[in-house]
Parts: C-alpha cells; structure tokens; sequence
C-alpha cells in the first residue's frame, strides 16, 4: 500500500495529465497558428521582400520582422528606461510591466529581441487557456472552446507573437474575469493591477469587475467588501501610479500625454466623428486603413453577437470601448489591433459559426488573414 504522500503525487499527476488532455486542442490551436506566425516572419527574414518601411537590418536575423515597429521601443525602454524628448516621438508612450519582464528575461542571458518573442508567445498560450477558463463560467463549453480556438488563429493575434505586450493584457483580462467570477477579489484586482501597467486599455477593467461586484456588496462581509471595492478600483489606481512615476523619474508627471501627442495620440471631444468624417480621406492617403476600418466594424458587429447570446454586459462595455475610444485622436489608426483585446468578441464570432462546416470556414479564413496579416508587417504599422 502506498503512502499517502507518495499517493497524492501520483493523484495530482493524474489530475494534470487528465487536466491537459482535455485541453489539448488548445494547444494544437495555439502550436499551429503560432507555427503560421513564426514561419511568415522566417518568409520576410530569407526572402528580404517586401521591405516597404523596414530597412535591411530588419531582416538581418530570423525574428527581426516581430521585433520590429512598437517592439523596437519596448525593448529600449527595457534596456535603458525612459527618457522623455519634447516634441519627438520617445518611449514615456509605453506604459512599463511588458518592459519590466523583458528586463527579467535579459537578466537571464537571453536578448530582449529574441526573449521577447519567446515572452509573448508564452503568455499568449496562457492567455488561451484562461479565456477558456472565463468562457466556461459565463457562456456555454462549446462557445467557450469554440471561441478560445477562434482567438488562436484571429487575424490580427500575429501580435502575440511579437515584442508587444498584447499577450500580457489578454492573458490579465481573462485572469481578471476568472477570479472576479469566482470572487476571489484580490487575485482579481492583481490581474487588474497588471493589465492597467501594460497597456491604458487596462483601466476599462473597472466596468466588468464594478459589474460583479455592485450587486453582491450587499451580501459581502466587512472584509470581503473592502476586498471586491479595491478589486473595482485596482485598474484606476495602476494607472494612475505610471505617471506619477514618470513625475518622479522624468520630473513631468504630463510625460506620458506628451510623448503620445508626438505620436499623433492627441485626443479630443469630437474625435470620432472627425475619424468617421475622414475615412474616405484616410483611405486615399494610406489603403491599408481599411484593414483597421473594417475590423472596427467586425468588432462591434461580434460584440453585438456576443450580447444577444448573454454575454456579460460589463465585458461588452469594455470592448466597445476598446475599439472607440482610440478613434477620439480622430484616426482608426492601429484599431484592429486594439479589438484584439475584445474579448467577448470571439465569443459573439463562436455563436455564428453553428456546425462544423461554419467554424471550419471561419478558422480557415482567419488563419489565412494571420499569414498574410504576418508577411505585410513591413507594408502597414500593426
């Protein structure tokens, strides 16, 4: 007869081993779909073409092309900090935990270029399997699974494999959504706290998170109010503590709306409709603004979906938001990729494909657009 130590270690490697088998198309998904990413960025590497804004070091080396655009910034602000240039774009524009791990990662030897990709590729798994954590509490399995897979392979998840922190935020928002749903409030204001800390978009938090806990306060205890409270206001006060960093570091506590407004990030009261009244400006100056166009659009559109089939009403506000308010710098510059982070949205795209033949379509054709999305990383800002 075993001991009971030796039994638990076997029974705990049952229950991992059973744990991973029943996800193991997610990890086909995600092995597949990063397979598609990596190899269009080997394409660029050997084939030089087409260089459109890169120079030809960017494809000295294989992972040049992920490393490329925002990544080159990300990196330096890992490297050396930040330094605030007034009227030129610089890096107090990047918000700092993405930076943060890349500086842990070179602390173990290994370049923030190529860790990065490494870096984003992982957490990009996890964040796979917490939505479909997320999904299995607030829709159907089905949907959950179908929508996990569907995000996989999404176009615009060419992203999350490059030295971006999207990753990062998906991998915090289906965290934050797992833990608010099973109220375990102070590992949810962590996740709220880290997706604050690496992109802006991780303040919107407060909407799905205020909307688990404002019905249930009444029910909590001293105690656990005072924990769901600070899980509501994690995501603000995170935000918040960047520039207040950039006060101590910088001198400028403004460094961070500065560097933006050199980015062409300005933002104003009237700024989508001025977006929506140049779209056909936008268009004639730069084609490849209707990539960002359209998929605005899309991400409403599966949203819309998403809230018909109940989703979570705080997590559709969120991504709406995601996707309209960057349009307030009057450009649908770069939009397509911040609905990535919609996450519902794959949800709402999951609800159309009924049968196998619809969801085979749909991942057909997003797996597509992710190889092309991959090899025209040197024609359009992602």
């Amino acid at each position: 007869m075993l001991e009971p130590a030796v039994a638990g270690r076997i029974e705990r490697r049952r229950d991992a081993i059973a744990w991973t088998l029943e996800r193991g198309d997610i990890f086909a998904w995600w092995a597949a779909s990063r397979t598609i990413v990596l190899s269009g960025g080997l394409a660029l590497h050997w084939l030089h073409r087409p260089r459109g804004y890169f120079g030809r070091h960017i494809f000295s080396h294989a992972l040049g092309p992920l490393e490329s655009w925002d990544g080159i910034w990300y990196r330096h602000v890992a490297e050396h900090g930040y330094l605030l240039v007034p009227g030129h774009q610089s890096d107090p524009a990047f918000f700092p935990f993405y930076p943060l791990l890349l500086k842990f990662v070179k602390a173990v030897g290994i370049s923030t270029g190529a860790g990065g990709v490494l870096l984003s590729n992982l957490l990009f798994l996890g964040a796979l399997l917490a939505f479909d954590a997320f999904g299995r509490a607030v829709v159907t399995p089905t949907l959950a699974r179908r929508g996990t897979l569907l995000l996989a392979v999404f176009p615009t998840s060419y992203v999350c494999s490059m030295v971006y922190p999207e990753s990062l935020v998906l991998l915090a928002f289906a965290f934050a959504g797992v833990f608010a749903v099973r109220e375990r409030w102070l590992l949810c204001a962590a996740a709220a706290t880290a997706a604050a800390l690496a992109r802006p978009e991780g303040i919107l938090l407060v909407f799905p998170i205020a909307a688990y806990v404002v019905p249930r306060l009444r029910r909590l205890e001293t105690n656990e109010r005072g924990r769901a409270v600070a899980a509501i206001l994690a995501a603000p006060a995170a935000a918040i503590s960047f520039p207040l960093y950039l006060g101590w570091a910088l001198h400028d506590p403004l460094a961070w709306s500065k560097a933006q407004h050199a980015w062409g990030r300005s933002f104003r009261l009237d700024g989508i409709f001025l977006a929506v009244r140049r779209i056909g400006d936008e268009v004639a100056r730069e084609g490849w603004a209707v990539r960002d166009i359209a998929f605005c659009v899309v991400t409403l559109m599966l949203l819309a979906a998403a809230l018909r089939i109940g989703a979570p009403r705080g997590w559709i506000v969120l991504g709406a938001l995601i996707v309209l308010l960057p349009l307030g710098s009057g450009s649908f510059t770069s939009d397509a990729r911040f609905g990535l982070l919609a996450l519902p949205a794959y949800w709402g795209l999951a609800s159309l494909c009924h049968g196998r033949l619809r969801f085979a379509l749909a991942a057909g054709s997003s797996a597509v657009l992710l190889a092309a999305a991959t090899v025209s990383l040197p024609l359009v800002f992602p």
